[in-house]
């Protein structure tokens, strides 16, 4: 008999109504675990063991509760064995054993052959009433006594169907006695072999059920290893779609930047070209120096000062005149030329999209890298480091050329060096040609005297980004545009002072200026005008020794003014008197200084070198010419760290082009071989500082407004 415990659901204690098998291998009615699933978080517990089972949807809970036919099939022949059970008579099931001897000792030895079922059955259908429900054999040869007592037991039965017995020599134990069906196999034995023949069904059934069981539990523990086998082969075909998308991006992009990088060259040179032949700026400077010396010559105004300046420009103009002619007697027009590529076919950029066994013998930390990729990706690897990639086609035939090389064209600067990591940017409402510090504020001007001025969390604490305070117009009775170019004011040069915010305002077309003093908001010190009168676009503030350094172009020279260290009445009276500090020689050209708490350094433009001098003993350190992409970029500005170690400026040398222009920073370190340790790239740079904890500002130029960018 089965155990009904073995068909009855853990959950809803009724028998099993289409039992599923959860991955754990316990099962219960699907209806009964349907409720256990948790449609929010996707998971299952389960009710017997507690384990965990999380899904991606429903419908994947569905599919993985797999129907248990055993357990179906054990619910069905239950469920027969009851219904066999219930059609018995009480009488065979349970006699007592004096009433069983009593029989046997009525009945002859005579054995009969083994009955059926199906021979009782059909001599019970011949058969009608309560009287005749017993065998013939019994009714000829029972006693009246045992007949009576038959029909007493059976009409104290409360079972609808009347009792009967069968007596006959058992096959099993040669034995005459009460003979009742088996329900398992059909046969006929008597009482006291049915423990023994139960015994004998329940060895074949935990026979079967043993073999059940070795069978289940290798088909689960491969069912468990495929399962986790095919977690991991979705993993790598997930990795191979990532792969594939960023392998085909950066071809795209490779293929963008080859794109780009050939006409920035074309552009470069044709700029450089246009730059070096070309002759209307110097033109013009030859027709401002004319019609200003015809001008000088009926004036009755004549000093040694204006004669000197005259000089100046007269010798700056020659010096122009000789290097644009030794250009057009040396120098050849070039034009660009591209050879044809070779044509590619596109598997040879992916590979062969193959699929594999998970056991095959393949690089299992790379498994999409292997031989089916036609050795592409070996090649990638090698040029990951590179900024492109480059197919080299491999038929050199003059034929496939579409013009014939003969210059080799320049690559773009390196980027393999750091980059520096931008730390914050603030938006600014014109261009920001001036980026100035002091304190806990943050000073941005334009060439025209729009100020904006921000406010920083800590004094030089550049770790967050500032806020904006207030914004000024320093020069309010002098518009930025006039209806002359000639009468345009710029500013040349702005700083800030402990005192003052300092500025040095010119017209466009002039040298000699004006220097003034505003106080931090803005307002023009009183007396705090002064005519200045020297060739010089620079001035920078030496916080350390409360000194304004300056350079004079014309004589060469780098000097400083000494500033009051409290207010002044007469705050002009500090700007009359210069100090010499170094003296220069031709054909040395200052153009920018930068000052840090011991050095000064003077960038050189005609060789673009940079001089580092030493504050107090006026001795040169040492001096750096630029080495870097000297084709098409010149050194135009440069700062100093506080550990003396140098940030260069490299523009784009056309100054005639109509697009943005390209700026590229290079720190450089404090070694004799100067190795770059940082770069910056930007578009349209204009103002630029190293920050007191040497952070790098730049200003940039984003159409009519801009932005400043802090750099670490």
């Amino acid at each position: 008999m089965i155990n009904a415990k073995l068909v009855t659901c853990e959950l809803c204690r009724n028998y099993y109504a289409d039992p599923r098998q959860i991955p754990c291998s316990h099962s219960f009615c699907f209806d009964c675990i349907s409720g256990r699933f948790d449609e929010e978080t996707l998971t299952l517990v389960c009710p017997k063991c507690e384990k965990f089972h999380q899904y991606n949807s429903f419908e994947e809970f569905h599919d993985r509760c797999m129907r248990d036919g055993f357990l179906s099939s054990m619910v069905a022949q239950f469920k027969k064995s009851q219904s066999r059970l219930s059609a018995i008579p009480s009488g065979l099931l349970s006699r007592p054993s004096s009433t069983i001897s009593h029989i046997s000792q009525i009945f002859s030895s005579t054995p009969i052959p083994l009955i059926t079922k199906q021979e009782i059955n059909s001599y019970n259908h011949d058969q009608s009433g309560s009287e005749r429900s017993t065998s013939s054999i019994i009714n000829q040869q029972r006693p009246a006594s045992v007949l009576q007592q038959t029909t007493t037991s059976t009409t104290s039965t409360p079972t609808p169907t009347p009792t009967r017995s069968l007596i006959a020599k058992c096959q099993t134990c040669n034995i005459r006695g009460e003979l009742i069906v088996c329900n398992h196999c059909d046969n006929v034995i008597c009482v006291k072999c049915a423990n023994e023949h139960q015994s004998i069904i329940n060895d074949d059934i935990k026979q079967q059920w043993d073999l059940c069981k070795i069978k289940f539990e290798t088909i689960n523990e491969q069912s468990m290893r495929f399962d986790s086998d095919e977690e991991e082969v979705n993993n790598k075909a997930r990795n191979l779609q990532t792969y594939i998308t960023q392998h085909s991006d950066k071809l795209i992009q490779t293929v963008e930047d080859r794109k780009n990088m050939y006409i920035d060259i074309i552009e470069n040179h044709l700029r450089t070209h246009k730059q070096s032949f070309a002759h209307e700026q110097v033109v013009d400077e030859y027709e401002s120096i004319d019609k200003r010396v015809g001008e000088l010559f009926r004036s009755a105004d004549v000093n040694a000062d204006k004669i000197n300046d005259f000089l100046f420009e007269i010798e700056h103009l020659e010096g122009r005149l000789d290097n644009l002619n030794k250009l057009l007697d040396s120098n050849e027009l070039k034009f660009p030329m591209l050879t044809l590529p070779e044509q590619i076919d596109a598997s040879s950029l992916f590979g062969t999209l193959d699929f594999i066994q998970l056991n095959t013998d393949i690089n299992r930390s790379d498994p999409y890298v292997s031989q089916t990729t036609n050795g592409y990706n070996d090649f990638q690897l090698k040029s990951e480091d590179e900024d492109f990639v480059f197919i080299n086609p491999s038929n050199n035939n003059n034929k496939n050329n579409l013009l014939i090389k003969n210059e080799q064209i320049p690559l773009p600067l390196s980027t393999t060096n750091i980059q520096k990591k931008k730390l914050w940017q603030i938006d600014y409402f014109s261009v920001p040609y001036y980026v100035r510090t002091y304190g806990n504020h943050l000073f941005v001007c334009d060439k025209y005297g729009s100020l904006a001025i921000y406010k920083l969390n800590k004094a030089n604490d550049m770790r967050q980004k500032p806020s904006l305070c207030r914004e000024i117009k320093l020069f309010k009775d002098n518009p930025s545009t006039t209806t002359n170019d000639e009468d345009q004011t710029i500013i040349d040069s702005f700083v800030v002072y402990k005192l003052w915010i300092i500025v040095f305002k010119r017209k466009k077309n002039e040298l000699h200026g004006t220097i003034y003093l505003f106080t931090h908001e803005g307002k023009l010190v009183a007396n705090g005008k002064c005519i200045h009168n020297h060739p010089s676009r620079e001035l920078t503030i030496d916080t350390e020794k409360n000194v304004l350094w300056s350079l004079d172009q014309k004589q060469l020279c780098l000097y400083y003014y000494e500033l009051p260290d409290t207010k002044t009445n007469n705050p002009e009276e500090h700007l009359q008197k210069r100090h010499l500090h170094v003296q220069f020689s031709k054909p040395f050209a200052p153009i920018h200084i930068s000052v840090n708490k011991n050095v000064i350094a003077v960038l050189d433009k005609n060789r673009q070198a940079i001089h580092i001098y030493d504050k107090r003993t006026k001795q040169e350190l040492y001096e750096y010419v630029n080495i870097h992409n000297k084709s098409t970029h010149f050194c135009w500005d440069m700062a100093l760290f506080s550990d003396n170690s140098l940030l260069i400026k490299l523009d784009e040398m056309s100054t005639l082009k109509t697009g943005p222009s390209k700026h590229i920073y290079f720190q450089l370190d404090t070694s004799e071989q100067h190795n770059i340790i940082g770069t910056i790239e930007e578009i349209d740079a204009y103002g630029m500082m190293i920050a007191p904890m040497d952070e790098i500002l730049i200003g940039v130029r984003i159409n009519t407004k801009g932005i400043v960018k802090c750099y670490v």
